[in-house]
């Protein structure tokens, strides 16, 4: 496929409707700033065809979709274990009274993980898919002005965005919700309205209404915290969750 532009009425409609993967019925939701990908013009129109064929759902199956955007090596019979989900698959074995393994992790991403009919959902703050973010192609490729820059593409999104989140999370009441990444500490608190409080020695925040247990952790890809630290937040979720 020869690079041309996107198509900006497909690309808005993704950008205001699409928050991610699983199921809002469920006990666990995991909130990141956005999703990693995105490395280049046919990556993100493989992308948004697939979204568009398969109904332009809020969340999707994330195996079924990234089947259909031709990446299979997270879901064959053997995947491999992708980096941020394999964290977070951690916290939730622990959370569920779980010993992860890598094999346990592996059949988790396998079977489970981001599925439609799954404990938990996978949402993002930001729509778009990015390798990193110093890495912006967007502005090369559509004419939608706020895509001039990730500065603006964020303040055009965020407020929605932290909007319908909130609205969510008032029609689901989920039991936990875990924010990964400290950089967004201010974004977390806007959309829980709660303010989160340091667990001494843990280096993680948490906020607690009746309903819902919340989390903010570090992101699993950031360098530093092992899996001891991913192990101790799912432990202390198994504690405090609500029954």
């Amino acid at each position: 496929m020869t690079p041309s532009t996107f198509d900006d009425t497909l690309l808005e409609t993704f950008i205001h409707q699409f928050y991610g993967y699983g199921n809002y019925q469920s006990d666990f939701w995991l909130i990141g700033m956005e999703e990693g990908g995105g490395n280049s013009y046919e990556a993100v129109v493989r992308r948004l065809t697939a979204w568009d064929k398969r109904g332009r759902n809020e969340l999707e199956d994330a195996a079924a979709y990234h089947q259909a955007i031709g990446v299979t090596k997270l879901f064959h019979d053997r995947p491999v274990i992708q980096r941020t989900w394999g964290k977070l698959i951690r916290v939730l074995l622990n959370a569920t009274g779980h010993h992860p393994t890598r094999e346990s992790i592996r059949l988790f991403q396998r079977d489970q993980f981001g599925r439609r009919n799954s404990n938990h959902c996978l949402l993002e703050l930001l729509p778009l898919p990015s390798p990193s973010t110093n890495h912006w192609l967007y502005v090369q490729y559509s004419q939608l002005p706020y895509l001039a820059d990730r500065a603006s593409y964020q303040m055009h999104c965020l407020e929605q965005r932290i909007y319908h989140l909130q609205n969510r999370l008032l029609g689901h009441s989920p039991k936990v919700v875990v924010f990964y990444s400290f950089n967004y500490l201010a974004h977390w608190q806007k959309i829980t309205g709660l303010e989160f409080e340091s667990v001494a020695a843990a280096d993680f925040y948490v906020a607690q209404t009746a309903a819902t247990l919340f989390i903010v952790m570090k992101h699993p890809a950031a360098k530093g915290p092992g899996n001891a630290y991913f192990d101790a937040v799912g432990q202390y979720i198994a504690r405090q969750m609500p029954h």
